[in-house]
């Protein structure tokens, strides 16, 4: 995508921002992700989206999914502009959260307390879910 778009104007591309963002996303991921198409990858633990109907498609895919493990698996939704800026912020608050996240005891019976110290401190309203696997 990153070459077709080079070659079709790159100035265009380059000034609203489609190049810069191509590049910095090849530099994390080989190509775009779909959750549907991880699961071979194994259980989460976490699982985050940076957009709610990422998050909705997220959950009814679990929901849909045989739970024969009966893992439970946290899902997260932290709003993300899709821009350098945002992503660079929502990077950092995720990092955080995480690391909130891994610091308690047991986070299933903490979950709320962190969810809601989050928002307050961040002020980012966060969506989240448990479920199975």
């Amino acid at each position: 995508m990153l070459d077709d778009l080079r070659r079709k104007d790159p100035e265009l591309y380059k000034r609203n921002g489609i190049l810069p963002m191509l590049k910095r996303n090849s530099n994390v991921k080989l190509a775009p992700q779909r959750w549907q198409e991880n699961a071979a990858d194994g259980s989460f633990d976490i699982v985050f989206a940076f957009e709610e109907k990422v998050f909705d498609m997220v959950i009814e895919d679990l929901h849909n999914r045989d739970h024969v493990l009966l893992k439970t698996v946290l899902v997260i939704n932290l709003e993300v502009k899709d821009n350098h800026e945002e992503a660079a912020v929502g990077a950092r608050l995720t990092l955080d959260l995480c690391q909130e996240i891994e610091a308690a005891e047991s986070w299933e019976e903490s979950i709320d307390d962190i969810i809601g110290g989050f928002e307050k401190q961040h002020r980012r309203k966060l969506l989240y879910s448990i479920s199975f696997y």
